[in-house]
């Protein structure tokens, strides 16, 4: 595995050569101008939310400028792709691949559904790596979003490593967690309000003539990639784990390799669908109006499994419901979610072959606990 070696101008922070680039970018600057503007920052939870997300913003592009040079210098690195202002398609009608999307951020879309976001993507010899850039101290939520990025590449690039570069500030908490496949650089922190300031209340997003021309440097779409389809293979892992009997799971399906990285994508894969009458004799407290009952197998983290029910009530409020020896618990889920937007796809693959009883779902789980889990 090659080594990439943080430059002392990243570790620094150095953006003597790169400042002015930096007034080229997209922000999402509206809620941050007033708390900029007053003299004594307001430090409650809410605004210190939004100048965080902003400073992240902000280091994410010096980060990406500075990756820029370290590239265009830096023998290993093969092939590194443009984003921002450095390139010039943005790829609106592009229904399914790697591409740029508005906010001009590298972006994996199926069926124009963005399915993650990548910081920088560049190649070596070896591998590709992608590139993830925080300001935040704590590592858990990056942590968590590693195994989706990772497993997605790996669909879509079989055939060679997948590795990843953090980027991380100074102070930051649990380095030793991360996966193996991490190169972690520590680069000082950002402490620059006057440059925060200036990038805030810029006006003038003059268009941006990059200097990164030569062949090295390459536009997303141009990267040639095998396809994954968000929402039909959810249809075709259903149908799948039935291939042998309809009515009962072939739990081997779900041991594959394949299916481990289906798993850190979609964190639940759906299996079937249930009555509410067989649902309530499970949930007997669950007391909203029920529409459709959708099972999945779930991965809950790196050592447990279950199985965990997604319930799309008649007033279009979806929950999460989980029973465990301890408690039964129910959450809801965002409207705007990945998790409504599967429910809605899976609704129209309702079949009564698909439907499982209360004494098949004790099963599964038992089966879950014996097979799968840690």
């Amino acid at each position: 595995m090659q080594q990439l070696k943080i430059t002392d101008q990243i570790k620094s922070l150095d953006i003597s050569k790169i400042e002015k680039n930096l007034f080229s970018y997209k922000y999402s600057s509206k809620n941050i101008k007033p708390l900029l503007k007053s003299e004594n920052l307001d430090i409650s939870m809410e605004n210190m939310a939004t100048y965080n997300s902003f400073k992240g913003e902000v280091y994410e592009n010096i980060i990406y400028e500075l990756l820029l040079d370290y590239a265009n210098e830096n023998d290993l690195i093969k092939k590194f792709v443009l984003k921002g202002p450095h390139q010039n398609r943005v790829d609106k009608f592009y229904k399914t691949g790697l591409m740029i999307d508005r906010s001009l951020q590298i972006v994996y879309k199926s069926n124009y559904k963005d399915i993650s976001e990548f910081d920088a993507l560049f190649f070596t010899d070896d591998a590709l790596y992608f590139v993830e850039m925080s300001t935040s101290k704590k590592t858990v939520s990056l942590n968590k979003r590693l195994d989706k990025k990772y497993a997605l590449l790996k669909l879509l690039f079989p055939n060679i490593h997948i590795r990843a570069l953090i980027v991380l500030t100074e102070g930051t908490v649990g380095l030793r967690r991360f996966p193996n496949f991490c190169t972690i650089w520590i680069t000082k922190d950002i402490e620059n309000d006057d440059l925060l300031k200036r990038i805030a209340y810029n006006k003038d997003k003059a268009a941006l003539s990059t200097k990164y021309d030569n062949k090295k440097f390459i536009e997303a779409y141009t990267i040639e990639h095998e396809k994954f389809v968000y929402f039909q293979t959810l249809d075709w892992i259903l149908k799948k784990s039935r291939t042998k009997n309809p009515y009962f799971i072939n739990f081997n399906f779900f041991k594959s390799k394949r299916m481990s990285l289906y798993f850190d994508i979609y964190t639940k894969l759906y299996i079937g669908f249930m009555n509410p009458e067989e649902f309530l004799y499970i949930v007997p407290s669950y007391s909203d109006e029920i529409e459709n009952i959708f099972v999945t197998i779930e991965k809950i983290n790196t050592k447990e499994f279950d199985i965990v029910f997604y319930v799309k009530n008649s007033n279009g409020k979806l929950k999460r419901v989980r029973v465990t020896t301890k408690e039964t618990s129910i959450r809801d889920k965002e409207l705007d979610g990945f998790t409504n937007a599967e429910v809605r796809f899976m609704k129209y693959l309702i079949e009564d072959k698909y439907f499982l009883q209360k004494s098949q779902i004790a099963a599964l789980k038992e089966n879950l606990q014996k097979n799968f889990s840690k």
